[in-house]
């Protein structure tokens, strides 16, 4: 598993070995397959996305689909390798440790650009047609939203750990969450800082003691400045101008709107967004939009009303299930509603779940409340 994790970690295009690993063995090693509703909400999403991309004759979108069926072969994995909350530790454990080296990376790559005006990845990017913004930081994720979001989500690692562990272990995991917090600055992403906001919140709301209460108001107060802080300070620090940024979304959500009332039922396909978006977005389109930065509008954009549905019916009974677990005092329950709560508030203004690392993060932490839930019911 740990290996499996590195690999998640250092690269957006290794994420594919663990995701081709994971694939053989449910397909391969007859791992058992729950009737729950995360594996059967995911089922529904693949077999809609194909419809649909089939209804908009999109071959794009009909390939694109098969990262549900992905998705889902990675959930049936980890319902049955998480048998307790030991090895859920374990799992959270390693992405803590090689995150390291991502916010190490990210803070280097930073302070090459402002001392010796290196961009690390400027060249690749601009070969693959992506924008290369100076001033924020990609550390190993391919995108600065993307790496918000991972950093973001380890801060409540950290701070987790740093809530149950003692002494040497616990110095461990707050110098982690430290580097990970000034990560997270660099990559100069608000949507992330508010998804933090919201997970920090959620996590404290359900750990219910007092201990650690200053790390919570020191991250909080950061999180909620940095948040609202006026975007003109924000150019100053990262180079990125954030009014720029937030306006464009306004267009691309207003594009995805006049789509959706062209195909409120079904959608546009998974791909329908970069297909057809530049005619809705005019003077907001970009050459890499594959999403409605906005995970409700991008849904209801690509599957409809009806994938729209399914997605709401999997959420709630996420929460559901993550109620049930506080009710028996699992101690994993503040951080993955945590984690959750940031995924949520993130995306108000971006949908990195599309990335493949993020998704991965995404779609594992959920797979593990189902996991957690099954052993629960066992005993």
């Amino acid at each position: 598993m740990g290996i499996l994790v590195l690999l998640t970690i250092i690269s957006p295009y290794t994420t594919i070995i663990p995701l081709l690993y994971m694939i053989y063995m449910v397909l391969f090693k007859k791992i058992k397959i729950d009737k729950n509703y995360w594996n059967i909400g995911l089922c529904l999403l693949f077999i809609w996305s194909l419809i649909v991309g089939v209804i908009n004759y999109s071959f794009t979108s009909i390939v694109a689909s098969f990262a549900l069926f992905i998705y889902l072969c990675v959930s049936i994995f980890l319902q049955n390798y998480c048998k307790n909350e030991n090895m859920v530790e374990k799992i959270y454990m390693y992405l803590v440790f090689f995150s390291l080296f991502s916010a190490i990376f990210g803070i280097i790559e930073k302070v090459l650009y402002e001392y010796f005006n290196f961009n690390i990845w400027g060249g690749f990017l601009q070969s693959t047609a992506q924008p290369a913004v100076n001033g924020r930081i990609y550390s190993t994720f391919g995108n600065p939203n993307v790496a918000g979001n991972w950093f973001a989500i380890m801060i409540l690692v950290g701070i987790y750990f740093c809530s149950i562990k003692s002494k040497t272990a616990k110095l461990f995991y707050e110098t982690a969450t430290i580097l990970f917090v000034i990560a997270l600055c660099l990559t100069g992403s608000r949507g992330a800082f508010m998804g933090l906001l919201f997970g920090v919140f959620i996590f404290y709301l359900l750990k219910g003691n007092k201990k650690d209460i200053w790390l919570f108001i020191t991250i909080f107060i950061i999180t909620a400045v940095i948040t609202f802080v006026p975007p003109e300070m924000l150019k100053n620090l990262t180079g990125h101008d954030f009014d720029t940024s937030f306006n464009s979304r306004f267009g691309i959500w207003d594009g995805c709107l006049k789509m959706i009332k062209l195909k409120p039922f079904t959608g546009w396909g998974i791909m329908g967004i970069t297909d057809h978006g530049e005619s809705f977005m005019k003077g907001y389109y970009y050459a890499t939009l594959y999403h409605g930065h906005n995970i409700w509008i991008t849904i209801m954009t690509t599957l409809g009303a009806v994938g729209l549905l399914i997605y709401t019916y999997m959420k709630i009974n996420l929460f559901r299930n993550l109620k049930i677990l506080h009710a028996q005092n699992c101690r994993l329950v503040p951080m993955l509603a945590g984690i959750q709560a940031v995924i949520i508030g993130h995306g108000l203004v971006d949908f990195t779940m599309i990335a493949p690392q993020a998704g991965l993060l995404f779609i594992a932490s959920s797979a593990i409340i189902n996991a957690l839930i099954k052993q629960d019911n066992i005993k």
